[in-house]
């Protein structure tokens, strides 16, 4: 089996950020900065969820007092979750510039080639290295594990 690294010169739109395509090893590179990434998603989101819970509360509360609302009264809430919603962006803007694509629970799909067909590797949080690819329209569920043999680019060899 073969997974190979070079630059193809045209591939599936949605597929791959400039064509380029990935080895395992080059995946397993990104890893410590890509678990950097995922856990402060984490945080923010799970902050952003917080903070959205607790604004629909309050206006839920006011709305039974019959409070007075206006477009200000919760404006400062609605800034603060707008600027983590624009963090948590910038955070999945990050895993597209390395080249990956951030999907649910985390997962990032890098492309690559296996034996000349387009796939995806698929890499899940707390994985210690790339171990896992699917086909570009299989997702998850379609994750099937890396050949024990695989060809990696010449630039990943150690002489």
């Amino acid at each position: 089996m073969r997974v190979n690294g070079v630059r193809a010169s045209q591939g599936k739109v949605g597929m791959s950020v400039g064509n380029r395509y990935f080895t395992p090893a080059e995946v397993n590179r990104l890893i410590p900065e890509l678990e950097r990434i995922i856990a402060y998603l984490r945080r923010l989101d799970a902050e952003i969820q917080e903070k959205d819970w607790r604004l629909r509360q309050r206006k839920v509360e006011a709305r039974r007092r019959d409070d007075q609302v206006d477009t200000y009264t919760f404006l400062k809430e609605e800034a603060e979750l707008d600027f983590l919603r624009i963090l948590s962006r910038g955070q999945c803007d990050r895993i597209r510039e390395l080249g990956g694509e951030l999907k649910g629970g985390y997962l990032v799909d890098f492309p690559a080639l296996l034996d000349g067909q387009e796939v995806l590797l698929c890499w899940r949080p707390g994985e210690p290295e790339v171990r896992w690819y699917h086909g570009p329209h299989e997702g998850m569920m379609g994750r099937k594990p890396l050949p024990e043999i695989i060809d990696e680019s010449p630039d990943d060899r150690e002489d």
